[in-house]
Order: structure tokens, then sequence, then C-alpha cells
């Protein structure tokens, strides 16, 4: 058989907005593989009876929300600039997602997953809720040391893994910031954490990702 080495590891950061909100992570694994395969990049693909091409992503992004700072990194068996890969990429991806940023990373570097620890969500209040009645249940949240909820039929506890609440903003453009850890085993989830502080919003944000090695 064929040993394929590889020479290149690409992190391209991007947006996924408008209908591509509803795509979902397999298919979003697959839409990236095509997009790849349909500009004649050469991907590396695993190993085995069933290859699969190299490509990984930092977190699952849940169905439904809007993100500026998704991540994923692909293996390649060729060496590629990263102008070379945006003239590939030119045009070619569908409506809802935008590439930020292309750069090249370390073969060695450790995966994506293994380095981030904590994500951050804006949520847009639109008005309704008082800047004082927020800052009121940030409050009451963030003093207190249990918060014991349920999640598919399991009891957590959620307090420990929200880092930092935020409010940002006047009355009738409130932005709640939230830092969530996310780490095999212990991930906060928005939704869970507005539903404890008694807000009803849809309109939530990815907003960043934070990894061990760089984190501030």
């Amino acid at each position: 058989f064929i040993i394929l080495f590889i020479m290149n590891r690409i992190r391209i950061t991007f947006s996924k907005f408008d209908n591509a909100i509803w795509i979902g992570n397999l298919d979003l694994h697959r839409m990236w593989a095509r997009v790849f395969r349909r500009n004649g990049m050469p991907i590396a693909y695993s190993q085995g009876f069933n290859p699969q091409p190299r490509i990984q992503f930092a977190s699952a992004l849940p169905l439904g929300l809007i993100s500026k700072c998704e991540i994923l990194d692909v293996w390649l068996t060729e060496y590629m600039s990263v102008d070379e890969i945006k003239v590939c990429l030119l045009d070619s991806l569908p409506r809802g997602i935008e590439i930020n940023d292309i750069k090249i990373v370390d073969l060695k570097e450790k995966s994506l997953q293994s380095q981030l620890s904590s994500v951050e969500y804006s949520v847009y209040l639109n008005g309704s809720i008082k800047k004082s009645d927020l800052l009121n249940c940030v409050r009451v949240f963030m003093v207190r040391d249990h918060i014991q909820r349920k999640l598919r039929g399991k009891k957590y506890d959620l307090r420990p893994l929200v880092e930092s609440l935020v409010v940002n903003g006047c009355n009738d453009s409130l932005i709640l910031v939230m830092r969530l850890t996310s780490k095999p085993g212990k991930t906060g989830r928005a939704d869970e954490v507005l539903d404890e502080l008694g807000i009803n919003s849809k309109n939530i944000v990815r907003s960043g990702l934070f990894f061990v090695d760089n984190d501030e």
C-alpha cells in the first residue's frame, strides 16, 4: 500500500450564519470535504477500511446558532500556501459560510479539542429585560456556590461551568456575554444558563473560542 506523507496543516476560521445555521455537524464536515475535493485540494485521509478526510473541528456548534468563530483544521498531502488556498476557496462556499482567516499551523500541535478550554456566547436581548434587572439576575447567579440542573434525565452542577457573565449595552440593546467551560465532560450550555436566569432569548451568537495555549 502507499503511505501519503502529510505536508501541511491548515487552520480555517469561519462564520456560520443565515440558512447555514441549520447545517448539522456531520453535514458540515461533509460539506467542507466536498469543497476541498471540488477545488483540487490534496486532503489527507485516515487509514483503515473506511478512510475519512482528515478534517477536525474545534467544537460542535449547537444547531440553529450563529457563530463568528468556528475553527477547523485540515491536513494536506502536498504543500499549499495560504494565498493558494484562498484562491481555491474563493466563491466555493455555500451561502452562510464565510472565511475569516486562514493560516498554516505546526503539524505537531495538539488537537483543537484537547486545547479548547472555554467558549463565549453573546446573547442579544433587544429590550426584553431592563439592565438593572439583568444585573441583579447575574449577581444572584454568580454568588451561588452550586446550581443544580437536570439535562437528559441526569443531574449536574451548572455553576462551575460558568466562568463569567458580563452585561454590556443599555436597556434597548443589552448584550449578555457568557464565557462557559468547554472541556470533555465539562461543557456549559448557553440555553441552560439563560433558563436558570429566567431569560427567554433565541438570539444567541457564538462569539469566541479560547484555548489553553493562548488563553488570556
